[in-house]
């Protein structure tokens, strides 16, 4: 089922379970206030259907067609899962159609997806909407620090979702990436939707136990 769609069911299921509660309330002789935030709906597991799992593994399949890639699908964590939990992307690249591939996958297991194709977009992002986490790039717009840069500033801020970046030579820029507080940095479609899958469930737990 389309994520979008998923979205907009968990929506009118809250809404109907808030309106019960305040008819109830009411009936009662009560008055009450419930608020509901849209990022709330992002704390929700949801059932992953098969064919939302198929649709996932090949669009990774695709992804690693498209770079040249063996396939990298193998294993791949939420694809035998039987729920997932939805979850808000930021995804700044300045090329984001070389990434068309990778976002089917990660919508198909629940994560809404929000391109940035600028530092100065993912801040305007950044500041007026709740994110999961973020993946980028390295280079940008003839600036080869761009990712590092926003991922300093964004740790200067104190922003702690989070970061994976996705570039082409990963091994080479491991140490830099990760000294300037990335969480991860991969290379190739496969490894991408399983480090994204796994700090998104780590995240969601070390809220869950804060």
């Amino acid at each position: 089922m389309d994520t979008n769609i998923v979205l907009l069911i968990v929506a009118l299921v809250v809404a109907i379970i808030v309106l019960l509660l305040l008819w109830r309330n009411q009936t009662r002789g009560g008055s009450s206030q419930v608020n509901v935030g849209f990022a709330d709906l992002f704390t929700i597991g949801i059932t992953l259907s098969a064919t939302d799992a198929k649709q996932a593994k090949e669009a990774v399949r695709a992804a690693d067609a498209e770079r040249g890639n063996a396939s990298t699908t193998a294993d791949l964590p939420g694809l035998t899962e039987s729920t997932t939990t939805l979850a808000r992307v930021l995804w700044v690249d300045d090329l984001p159609d070389n990434n068309v591939y990778e976002t089917v996958a990660l919508e198909k297991l629940g994560k809404l997806v929000t391109k940035a194709a600028s530092t100065s977009a993912a801040l305007h992002y950044l500041e007026r909407m709740d994110f999961t986490i973020m993946i980028t790039d390295l280079g940008r717009s003839g600036d080869p620090n761009a990712g590092i840069d926003l991922i300093r500033r964004m740790r200067a801020d104190g922003n702690h979702m989070p970061i994976v970046v996705y570039t082409g030579d990963a091994a080479r820029v491991l140490e830099s990436v990760t000294d300037a507080g990335a969480d991860a940095v991969v290379d190739q479609p496969g490894p991408l939707i399983r480090v994204v899958q796994r700090l998104v469930s780590r995240d969601r737990r070390s809220a869950a136990v804060s």
